[in-house]
């Protein structure tokens, strides 16, 4: 999908806040097989990514919703981390991330709910609805952390389309708590299916602020 240079655009950096769930997973070199369909590239050994979970309250285009992987491949020592699957719930959002980070975001509709310490979301996509439960440890956030803590190389995102690579580096802040364990239900083709996965720990913050500045833009020497 290209995103054209004539069409009006929000400008940068993105501020955006809101609250985001983050679950880490550590994947076996059959499970990157098994998925490769989403995105994610084959891994000898092995690797941890993050799925995450996020409703912004606000950014430049608004509210919307949104579930992704983040994932870290290395190549020759070397950890890339890219985008390789997203789904929010604003067109607009689409719109912006492919234009200005290649980010390959899809349209989805987020439908929430939650309870004392659980959270249910369903994501639907077309005719098909994945289903995502995360327990929560405990009732409030209470642990600080930023971007300033993260390796720079994690959060050095590369992403690429059939024209351009993208280079860009989010920065956040926020308090976070633990949560116990996630449920998937009904993935079907929507989504890797994170149950064959080894949970290995979450994060969530209920009042978190991201920034994400202008990406480097660099033409692909075979585009």
């Amino acid at each position: 999908m290209k995103i054209e240079e004539s069409i009006s655009h929000t400008a940068l950096p993105w501020e955006l806040s809101g609250e985001g769930y983050i679950l880490n997973y550590w994947l076996s070199p059959a499970f990157t097989r098994r998925f490769q369909n989403f995105g994610l590239v084959e891994a000898k050994f092995g690797r941890i990514v993050q799925v995450i979970l996020i409703r912004y309250y606000s950014s430049p285009v608004g509210p919307y919703d949104e579930l992704l992987v983040l994932d870290h491949t290395t190549q020759n020592f070397k950890i890339s981390s890219n985008i390789p699957k997203i789904y929010v719930s604003s067109q607009a959002s689409v719109n912006e991330g492919r234009y200005h980070w290649g980010i390959p975001k899809e349209l989805a509709s987020f439908n929430w709910k939650h309870s004392k310490q659980q959270l249910h979301c369903d994501i639907q996509v077309g005719s098909e609805t994945l289903s995502l439960t995360i327990n929560l440890t405990q009732l409030k956030s209470s642990h600080a952390i930023s971007s300033k803590l993260i390796p720079s190389r994690l959060l050095n995102i590369q992403q690429k389309d059939h024209l351009f690579l993208y280079q860009f580096s989010p920065k956040f802040k926020s308090k976070i708590a633990y949560i116990s364990n996630a449920t998937w239900n009904n993935t079907q083709s929507i989504f890797p299916d994170f149950s064959k996965a080894t949970f290995l720990k979450g994060f969530y913050s209920t009042d978190f602020k991201l920034i994400f500045p202008e990406s480097v833009k660099t033409k692909l020497a075979n585009a």
